[in-house]
């Protein structure tokens, strides 16, 4: 079997890297927007985006602190989309490793399970969220580990310090990168705890639940929790809040269960390798682990509730998820642990129709395979126009219109590359305060503060047309940051007096912005 998933790995190790190279620089919007923390974090030493007051406008502390180290070294627009490809080749080189080193002793299924997380972890989907300059690779290396470990301690009746000391800092670093794995590590340490292997072992069979707060076990159980809470402290301490200003202006968006519901619904499919079929193979391995031991342990519950739990939290705060690298972790931990408790499990007397869950392995490898023509084809576009727009932006001269004032809906790229002070119409980083308004107040208040440019769709015009007329105004150049079935093209367009300042910064030729703003 090791053979066979050598061959394999190899296939989807080319595959990775030939969609790595295609897909370069092409980077999300957001990436932009940590790149220009970490500068002004370099060069102010805070937290903030317009340079001028603290704000928590990131996502991810330990990601622009990253990102800060690289940035004098390496100041490059494109050194988000290194850090974040590197990680995800840290991340698919161990998982390989790690799943042939702990399944030796697992049966064909096990190693059915190990191929396909690779190979979704290989497909151009995972390269566009996973590749995108933001610290998704980052994280779910962390993740990967934390199953890892978990997976071997829970079958462990003794820990050590050394043990204890990695869950720690496991869970440490990791929620100083993303906030939301306090769930994450409270699971952890909650599955270690009801683990019944784990608790240490008696001759006499009749006291083997006893022990249950032996020092030692408890040490190793509230480590990953411990650590995560003196992370999440540290936020708090250090930024006045837990939740940063982006979930902030990003909640609310939805009203009820439904529209989060239908929103997920979207995000999934559209994600396809790795997002609705991830999700089916996220429950093929939870029906096969549960169908083998013949019950619902609650170790496996609670690694498995990961998923329904983030939905639920989603639709409670009426989140707008505009991703799947939100969710990606609440899969990969679960299906690394399902699988790797096949390296735990003994034959039984029970009868395991194994025969029938190998035939839904391979249904799920056969649409993996149908899947990939169907990516490779719209995400080559969507890599394509996006390097393109890159391009534009890095060969003009948009630094020059620093001393401008900016609005803007996606503000990642414009900001970088002008370095404009921005008013952001969507909340992200403009403080605590902005974040809390309404989308129309926030729209107003940026139409008051007379904006010289703005990077607005057409749509967006429109919007900030209802509050300060851009009639007069004039189009300089256009860059299309496509989505994966359509384009998205972005304006930017300049006030009466900076048109041609702003223009001949663009390379472009000033021409009416009037006919954007009919319906």
């Amino acid at each position: 079997m090791l053979k066979i998933y050598r061959s394999f790995v190899a296939v989807f190790a080319v595959w990775l890297l030939g969609w790595m190279w295609v897909s370069w620089p092409a980077m999300q919007d957001d990436a932009f927007i940590h790149l220009r923390y970490a500068a002004n974090l370099v060069h102010d030493h805070m937290i903030s985006y317009n340079g001028v007051h603290q704000d928590y406008g990131t996502s991810s502390l330990l990601y622009v602190w990253l990102l800060a180290c690289l940035y004098r070294p390496f100041a490059s627009p494109v050194l988000p989309r290194a850090v974040s490809t590197f990680f995800h080749l840290v991340l698919f080189g161990g998982l390989v490793w790690g799943l042939a080193k702990r399944l030796r002793p697992a049966p064909k299924l096990a190693w059915m399970f190990a191929l396909l997380l690779l190979g979704i972890l290989a497909t151009p989907m995972s390269v566009r969220w996973l590749d995108d300059g933001m610290e998704t690779s980052l994280t779910l290396c962390m993740v990967a580990l934390a199953a890892f470990l978990t997976s071997k301690l829970c079958h462990r009746p003794e820990g050590t310090w050394r043990e204890s000391a990695v869950l720690f800092l496991l869970g440490f670093i990791a929620t100083l990168t993303r906030v939301e794995y306090l769930l994450l590590f409270g699971i952890v340490s909650a599955t270690l705890f009801f683990a019944p292997s784990a608790r240490p072992a008696y001759t006499d069979l009749s006291t083997t639940n006893v022990n249950r707060w032996d020092s030692r076990f408890l040490r190793r159980c509230v480590s990953p929790l411990a650590g995560s809470l003196i992370a999440a402290s540290i936020i708090f301490f250090t930024m006045h809040s837990l939740v940063p200003d982006t979930a902030v202006a990003k909640a609310g968006g939805f009203s009820g269960w439904l529209g989060t519901l239908d929103a997920t619904l979207s995000v999934f499919e559209s994600s396809l390798s790795l997002g609705a079929l991830f999700v089916i193979f996220w429950l093929l391995t939870l029906v096969a682990i549960v169908a083998f031991k013949r019950r619902m342990t609650l170790p496996i519950l609670l690694v498995n509730s990961l998923f329904p739990i983030t939905i639920c939290l989603a639709a409670i705060r009426g989140q707008e998820v505009q991703g799947v690298r939100y969710f990606i972790w609440t899969l990969l931990y679960p299906v690394l642990w399902n699988t790797l408790e096949w390296r735990w499990s003994t034959p039984t007397d029970a009868v395991f129709p194994a025969k029938l869950f190998r035939l839904c392995a391979y249904g799920v490898a056969l649409l993996l395979l149908v899947l990939q023509p169907i990516e490779s084809k719209l995400l080559y576009r969507e890599f394509r126009l996006r390097k393109e727009s890159l391009m534009a932006l890095r060969m003009q001269h948009l630094e020059t219109l620093r001393p401008l004032k900016l609005v803007a809906y996606d503000i990642g790229y414009i900001g970088y590359f002008t370095g404009s002070q921005v008013c952001d119409m969507a909340g992200l980083v403009n403080g605590r305060e902005r974040a809390l308004l309404s989308a129309a107040q926030r729209v107003r208040i940026c139409a008051d503060e007379d904006p010289q440019l703005a990077f607005l769709t057409k749509s967006g015009i429109g919007t900030l047309n209802n509050d300060l007329s851009l009639k007069d105004w004039s189009v300089c150049s256009a860059y299309d940051l496509a989505n994966l079935r359509s384009s998205d093209v972005h304006y930017l367009i300049a006030a009466p007096g900076v048109a041609a300042e702003v223009c001949s910064a663009a390379d472009g030729t000033p021409h009416p912005v009037a006919p954007l703003l009919q319906p």
